[in-house]
């Protein structure tokens, strides 16, 4: 616990700093057994508000354009977050309670206070922090504070102050499962991880990529939206240590994680353990493996490079990755950037592709976008 920043106690609660990554908007009224407390609840209300429960605080985007809006970001509008709003009244039979310029008014004081807290480095977020609690697969759900949790998304911080129960903050710190990851880092010698470890121990821990906001996995949430996650079939090509197989896998999708690395494939074990968030884990190569199944979404990131020099690599490789991925393939390139591009269009049947971010790594200019069938 030594690492954790900023930690608050008090007999029943906790107030501890959380990644962003791991905050999710509340779960639906039924499945939190409070549809009882809604007045004039209605099936077409309900419809509604399930699109926007228990999804990453990234993919809220009502409340993600408002505030980039506020925040003078072009192309941002308020447009998503007044039809959310309108709509949580009408579909239950009620008036809004306030116009849209009423509402905006609100707003922009509302945001005009919290970005005056957070440029004076004011208590305000951790003495009024946001409200949580902690479910498997490892995430913290949002009771109160979508606002406030969407601001500080939108203003790059990684980490926001929550409060939660103690048991649920025990839970988070699963200290057996903690125990063998340290043993296993230890064992392996690591000094450098190329993403996040979700978890306070490592908070101090450098990594390689997806620390600064806006991540890649930033980009690929925010273009995904609110399509609906749970149950979908993804596929993550060179999972590498399951940062982005965890982060699916908490939203909902069936996982299946590729990496034939036995370095980075034992710790990733031990990391879905710490986290909670098991999925299926392949150790084949891809070019190699037997997929039986269609996945909605692949993610394909820095690692066609590695080989598609190689004819003998790269032809059934791109056969398998059109094969089993039948929507779209979220891909970050090397440094021959158009070189893999046309590779990737012309060896598969994907139709499209959209760039979504010019993005750096590993000492590389790489580039961030999406293939579409």
């Amino acid at each position: 616990m030594d690492n954790l920043e900023k930690e608050q106690y008090s007999e029943v609660s906790v107030t501890v700093e959380v990644p962003v990554e791991l905050i999710f908007t509340d779960v639906d009224v039924r499945t939190a057994n409070r549809e009882h407390l809604i007045p004039d609840f209605t099936e077409m209300w309900f419809a509604h508000h399930l699109s926007f429960s228990d999804i990453s605080i990234a993919r809220l985007e009502p409340h993600r354009m408002l505030f980039r809006y506020l925040m003078g970001v072009p192309a941002a509008s308020p447009e998503p977050y007044l039809d959310w709003y309108v709509k949580i009244h009408t579909l239950r039979g009620q008036s809004p309670e306030l116009d849209n310029n009423e509402l905006l008014m609100q707003r922009q004081m509302e945001f005009i206070n919290m970005r005056d807290y957070l440029q004076t480095g004011s208590t305000f977020f951790s003495d009024y922090p946001i409200e949580v609690s902690y479910r498997t697969p490892g995430r913290f759900n949002i009771h109160d504070g979508h606002h406030r949790a969407s601001f500080l998304y939108c203003s790059g911080l990684r980490r926001l102050p929550v409060r939660m129960t103690k048991p649920d903050y025990e839970r988070w710190l699963n200290d057996h499962a903690l125990l063998e990851t340290e043993a296993t880092i230890t064992g392996q010698h690591r000094k450098l991880f190329y993403t996040p470890i979700l978890h306070p121990h490592f908070y101090n821990v450098r990594c390689e990529r997806d620390e600064v906001y806006k991540t890649r996995l930033d980009y690929i949430l925010e273009y995904i939206g609110l399509l609906n996650l749970r149950d979908k079939n993804v596929l993550d090509i060179g999972c590498n240590i399951g940062y982005y197989s965890r982060h699916f896998t908490r939203e909902g999708a069936k996982v299946t994680g590729i990496e034939p690395d036995s370095y980075h494939f034992e710790l990733l074990k031990k990391l879905n353990l710490l986290e909670r968030t098991p999925f299926e884990l392949i150790t084949e190569p891809m070019e190699r493996s037997q997929l039986n199944k269609e996945y909605e979404i692949g993610l394909l990131l820095t690692v066609f490079y590695h080989l598609m020099r190689d004819p003998m690599k790269r032809e059934p490789f791109l056969a398998v990755v059109n094969r089993s991925v039948r929507s779209m393939l979220f891909w970050e390139s090397g440094d021959n950037i158009e070189e893999e591009k046309s590779m990737l269009l012309n060896g598969t049947s994907f139709k499209s592709y959209l760039k979504l971010a010019d993005t750096f790594g590993t000492g590389k200019y790489r580039e961030l976008g999406v293939f579409l069938k």
